[in-house]
């Protein structure tokens, strides 16, 4: 069986996370979870959750690749939460928001970490 967890090193710290998502197929909301444990700690996970729509052909936008303009970088960007350098700056999100990796905080909202970056989300929220 193949391991799903992933491993990225940041400032000399080995962190493993997974990205899973899962559809409501009744509200066709989609969430997206990212889990990152600083190695020898999965009890105390820092847990970023995205609640996007989920679209028809592609699925869960940000596990395919989203465009998204930065206001920050004044560019248009292809966001893949499958790519090491979104969960980088995510982890250190977490960190610069309380999580140690070695303390428990509550789950965090993954569209808000995306504007904290700089993103434009408004096309990635839910809407009937």
């Amino acid at each position: 069986m193949k391991n799903k967890l992933r491993k990225i090193v940041i400032d000399n710290n080995e962190y493993l996370y997974s990205v899973t998502d899962q559809l409501n197929a009744e509200t066709e909301i989609n969430t997206l979870t990212l889990k990152v444990f600083l190695r020898e700690h999965k009890q105390t996970p820092l847990i970023v959750e995205f609640v996007t729509f989920d679209h028809y052909i592609m699925g869960q936008p940000l596990k395919s690749g989203i465009k998204l303009r930065n206001k920050l970088t004044n560019s248009e960007d292809t966001v893949n939460l499958n790519e090491p350098k979104y969960i980088k700056q995510f982890i250190l999100l977490g960190l610069k928001n309380g999580w140690s990796g070695v303390n428990s905080i509550a789950v965090q909202d993954g569209l808000d970490y995306l504007y904290q970056l700089g993103f434009e989300v408004d096309q990635l929220i839910f809407k009937k």
